[in-house]
Formats: C-alpha cells, sequence, structure tokens
C-alpha cells in the first residue's frame, strides 16, 4: 500500500512488478491477490512476471504453503496460485528498449525474443535459460559461472 501512496495508483500510473509477490512476510497471500487483482482490472495499465519465488519448491521452504495453510486450513489456495505462476511471462519489455528480467541474463539464450521459445508452463528447472531469468544474479567475476544460490 505505501507503494501506491508514493508512486500512485493504477490507471493513471502504470506498473511493473518484477516477482517475488510471496514468501517476504506474513501477508503473501494478501501481497499477491492485490499484484492479481490490479492485473485484472488494469490488463494495460499492469504488468507482472514471474520471479524465483513463483515456484512450488521455492514456497514450501520459505512459507508461502504454511501461510495457506494457516488462512485457509488446506493448501488449495496455495495450489491454484502456484498452478496460475507456471503462466507468468518471464520477463517484460519496456518500449522495446528496456528489458526486464526478475534477475538476469542466461548463457543460452541469444536474443531477447528467444525468450518466447522456452516452456515457460512449468515448475522452475534447476538447471538452463528459465532457472537463469529467475536466478542469476550480478557478480564481479567476468563471464559466465554457477550461481552459489
Amino acid at each position: 500500500i505505501e507503494l501506491f501512496k508514493i508512486a500512485g495508483t493504477a490507471p493513471e500510473t502504470n506498473f511493473l512488478f518484477l516477482g517475488d509477490y510471496v514468501d517476504r512476510g506474513y501477508y503473501s497471500v494478501e501481497t499477491v491477490q492485490i499484484v492479481l487483482a490490479l492485473k485484472v482490472r488494469y490488463p494495460t495499465r499492469v504488468t507482472i512476471i514471474r520471479g524465483n519465488h513463483e515456484s512450488r519448491q521455492i514456497t514450501q521452504v520459505y512459507g508461502f504453503y504454511d501461510e495457506c495453510l494457516r488462512k485457509y486450513g488446506s493448501a488449495n489456495v496455495w495450489k491454484l496460485i502456484t498452478d496460475l505462476f507456471d503462466y507468468l511471462p518471464l520477463s517484460a519489455l519496456v518500449n522495446n528498449q528496456l528489458f526486464c528480467p526478475h534477475a538476469g541474463l542466461s548463457p543460452g539464450l541469444d536474443t531477447i525474443s528467444s525468450i518466447d521459445t522456452l516452456t515457460r508452463f512449468e515448475e522452475v528447472p534447476h538447471e538452463g535459460p528459465m532457472c537463469d531469468i529467475l536466478w542469476s544474479d550480478p557478480d564481479e567475476r567476468s563471464g559466465w559461472g554457477v550461481s552459489p544460490r
């Protein structure tokens, strides 16, 4: 809610949300629901992409799964939301100039348009271009390397 006090609200303001809507505190369910509701209400003004926490495995480790069980008494809401995560885009392109992935680049992708060829309707794999886009972090080393995370 603080974001909207500072930036303004849709539809007056465009928003690009870069992922990690869950596993960030006690209100992950409410946070992801607000972001999804904004996307449904203002589809051309709100863009959402998938982050590394939009994953079944990660949410079971970092709290979203437990939060859903605590608040709803079953895993049904968790399952529906994590199934929806599979449909989120892996990156956004602003004004055909600014490439916006959740994390970074991948040596397995030669062009931005090659992201469209990835099979994103699945759990985040442990390696490969989809994993790289969601998990790669900037580093002082030159070239490509395996992330310690």
